[in-house]
């Protein structure tokens, strides 16, 4: 019987500088990626849904939180400096200031494009930060998509089953002797913990 390959176009044609394998043979390269979806669905399952949704629930949120405390604090920074810059101006009319009002005039304009774009940044920032009940929302519904997809991958057909890894799978590299990188479509290290999902060699 002849064996399928998958066949390294732009390595063929000398498209791309690549130390990998000009060819891969299909039915490995399935056999990994199959295994991994299988380690996935294994560790989703074994997980309590409470306790994993909850996890990834504080560990966004702590992400989010972070983020707006982190551009608050440059926007009162920059408010500061602006104002201090501002206070400038009454020295310079009294001719107190080493500034000269052009060289001060422009640092003015360039500190509140500055405090503009740093305030967009917080504004969307708190937003973000806002929609705790939207991620978790986000978060349940990706749960229930992988559970589901997990208690039929088994006794799907083929065409099921790539389809589902589809689903999960965005993109995938594949190195010499098979170790790959894969790109997924949700974020399965807030669910896999402990999980190597991003390289794997067969």
């Amino acid at each position: 019987m002849k064996r399928v390959r998958y066949i390294c176009y732009g390595k063929t044609r000398k498209q791309t500088d690549c130390d990998g394998q000009t060819g891969y043979t299909a039915h490995i390269l399935d056999g990994i990626i199959d295994k991994l979806v299988r380690q996935i669905f294994e560790r989703m399952k074994a997980i309590p849904k409470s306790e994993i949704v909850s996890a990834c629930y504080r560990e966004k949120m702590a992400q989010r939180k972070s983020l707006l405390h982190s551009v608050r604090s440059e926007y009162v920074k920059a408010a500061a400096d602006l104002e201090t810059l501002k206070g400038e101006v009454i020295k310079t009319i009294r001719g107190e200031s080493s500034f000269s009002k052009e060289l001060l005039n422009s640092l003015i304009a360039e500190a509140e494009t500055k405090c503009r774009e740093l305030q967009e940044n917080l504004e969307a920032a708190q937003a973000a930060y806002d929609e705790g009940q939207a991620v978790m929302a986000s978060l349940n519904t990706q749960y229930n998509d992988i559970i589901s997809w997990a208690e039929m991958y088994d006794t799907a057909s083929i065409e099921a089953k790539k389809m589902i890894v589809s689903c999960l799978i965005k993109r995938v590299e594949v190195y010499r002797d098979y170790k790959l990188h894969i790109d997924f479509n949700i974020d399965f290290t807030q669910f896999c913990e402990g999980l190597d999902i991003v390289t794997i060699a067969a």
